[in-house]
């Protein structure tokens, strides 16, 4: 997916040195696609939709709040947020866990 890459490099990161990739909670075959496709072996990817399945516009911060709060994330750790929706819309941010 090229706006996963574009938003590593307009962050100045390469996708390995990701920590955490936390895409919208649609669908596991969805996510297990993207999560290959950064090809990253160490990469943690959320998968809440396992569990609480898809919340609509929530699923993203759901998910990185549950990756930090069972300790698989930290503070300042790299994650890549990505979100999509209808329509073919989409966005990636790199960050910095809170």
């Amino acid at each position: 997916m090229p706006s996963i890459h574009t938003a590593c490099e307009r962050a100045g990161i390469h996708p390995r040195d990701l920590k955490a990739f936390v895409p919208h909670q649609a669908n596991l075959s969805i996510i297990d696609a993207l999560t290959k496709a950064i090809n990253s072996p160490d990469l943690i990817t959320a998968t809440d939709v396992t569990t609480s399945g898809n919340t609509c516009a929530a699923p993203v911060p759901l998910a990185l709040d549950s990756l930090r709060q069972s300790g698989r994330l930290h503070s300042g750790d790299p994650a890549l947020l990505f979100g999509f929706g209808a329509g073919l819309t989409y966005a990636a941010q790199v960050i910095h866990s809170p």
